[in-house]
């Protein structure tokens, strides 16, 4: 299974062009008009913030670099609404597009099968289906990573905050938390865990139900950075010392780990090579339909920085594979 080492992510505009209302596109520069020479990127997971997601920005970023230097479109589609997923199929289904991207699907999107049904080459980021080509980040091995880094710290009453378990990578990341505590001999407690669906409003009610359930805790896993900013806000304001009372690590290595007081210790995803490696691998598939589907598997590393180990500085390593 292929892997690829990563350096810091940039994040920056995913385009010049602001998303119409319905279905959204964003065009490459220098890109052909020819409809076969367009790709679509479907972000099944859309809000009203995703120009401001550092993850769909960066991985928007790697995506259109891709193409643009292939000289090919990009038709993005961001349905928030059930006619606008109407609207999408109806526009997948006109076959205008060469290929699709399929990004944060839950594991119950219909959109896997209509692809395969339409017979349209698609791969999938961040969510494997046996059919479709998938190119991920190691999300479980990052969180292992991480809840090992606040295990090697002397921590052993390890809270996590998760994201919305019905994305496989939110999954992931629960299950390298809950691995890394078994293989450390620690007890799992069901009432350590909480589930903030990768929103910061509900990360923060997590972060204080935690404390009053668990006064005592002395560390927490947060599944994104966005989050854990969040759970860093509640314990400054309970007087919790960070991280001399209470360790915080996060995940993505997103903007917010680095506005955060404490900076943030997190796992770095390499979201553009992340977008770069989709595009790779859907132009093959385009280029041979008949291969079977590839699973590509990118590693993450873990970022040391004063939110676990009380000084300042950033450290980065990847695990032993």
């Amino acid at each position: 299974m292929p892997q690829s080492d990563n350096g810091p992510v940039a994040n920056g505009s995913a385009g010049d062009a602001s998303p119409p209302a319905g279905p959204r596109s964003v065009h490459a520069r220098h890109a052909r008009p020819q409809a076969a020479a367009t790709i679509g990127v479907i972000v099944a997971d859309a809000t009203t913030g995703l120009f401001a997601d550092p993850y769909y920005l960066a991985l928007l970023e790697g995506i259109m670099a891709a193409l643009a230097e292939r000289s090919l479109m990009l038709m993005l589609m961001a349905p928030m609404s059930p006619a606008e997923l109407k609207a999408t199929k109806a526009l997948v289904a006109r076959k205008d597009i060469g290929g699709v991207i399929l990004v944060g699907l839950h594991t119950d999107s219909p959109l896997p099968a209509l692809m395969q049904s339409l017979e349209i080459p698609a791969v999938t980021v961040g969510h494997t289906v046996r059919e479709l080509s998938n190119v991920e980040c190691d999300c479980r091995d990052g969180a292992m990573a991480a809840v090992e880094h606040l295990i090697s710290l002397g921590r052993r009453r390890i809270a996590v905050i998760s994201g919305d378990l019905d994305i496989p990578v939110a999954v992931d990341r629960l299950l390298g938390y809950r691995e890394a505590l078994a293989a450390a001999g620690i007890a799992m407690d069901p009432t350590m865990e909480e589930v903030a669906d990768f929103l910061a409003d509900r990360a923060h009610l997590s972060m204080e139900r935690l404390l009053l359930s668990h006064p005592d805790l002395d560390a927490v896993f947060v599944a994104s950075d966005q989050m854990a900013a969040a759970a860093v806000g509640v314990l400054t304001h309970a007087r919790k010392r960070i991280p001399e009372d209470v360790a915080v690590i996060g995940f993505d290595d997103s903007r917010f780990a680095l506005e955060t007081s404490p900076a943030l210790s997190t796992v770095r995803q390499p979201f553009e090579e992340l977008g770069r490696e989709a595009v790779h691998v859907l132009m093959r598939h385009i280029a041979e339909p008949h291969e079977a589907p590839r699973q590509v598997r990118l590693k993450t590393k873990l970022v040391v920085r004063a939110s676990t180990v009380g000084r300042e500085g950033t450290t980065a390593a990847g695990r032993p594979s």
